[in-house]
């Protein structure tokens, strides 16, 4: 099963490196940071750059979590965030389907842009990718910075999650 430990925003990837250097691989199978394609518009130009999915979080995937769990105190980044009980939670199966969904089979764990279509008042009629899943849950749509925010299931509640979009004349450099 997978879950997800509470880490500084900003300093994801730093404490998921930190968890494997002192712990590597020892009582977990993978420790991963979900990211996504987000767009910048520099000079009018469009640029495909990376970051976390669910800031904040890093998700761990392990048979055995109260092991695991003991084991993160000896991570000098967490100690403090794990005082008590606070700081570890469970992805129940259906949010783990969903995660697993939107980072299709990518290895590297990241949520790709999708290609939409729009119609003349911006309303989005179709879309391949990522989002072609997930139409019916868009509460928002932010055309020009070409993102889209979807509600999704995470830790027992609704979350809003951000996702990357294209259009199909989009010219798109990498960062």
């Amino acid at each position: 099963m997978w879950y997800v430990i509470q880490a500084q925003t900003g300093k994801e990837q730093e404490t998921a490196d930190a968890i494997e250097r002192v712990l590597g691989g020892n009582g977990y199978e993978e420790c991963f940071v979900p990211r996504r394609e987000a767009v910048w518009r520099i000079e009018g130009n469009y640029r495909i750059h990376i970051e976390p999915l669910f800031p904040s979080y890093v998700f761990v995937k392990t048979k055995t979590p109260e092991d695991f769990f003991l084991s993160l105190k000896k991570v000098p980044k967490l100690t403090r965030i794990l005082g008590g009980d606070g700081g570890f939670w469970t992805i129940e199966p259906e949010e783990e389907t969903i995660l697993r969904n939107m980072m299709g089979e990518n290895t590297d764990r990241i949520v790709r842009c999708s290609l939409v279509t729009v119609d003349e008042n911006g309303d989005i009629l179709t879309a391949e990718g990522v989002l072609s899943a997930y139409l019916d849950r868009v509460v928002k749509k932010r055309l020009r910075k070409r993102s889209v925010i979807v509600e999704v299931p995470f830790l027992g509640k609704t979350k809003r999650v951000q996702l990357g979009i294209r259009l199909k004349d989009d010219e798109m450099e990498r960062a």
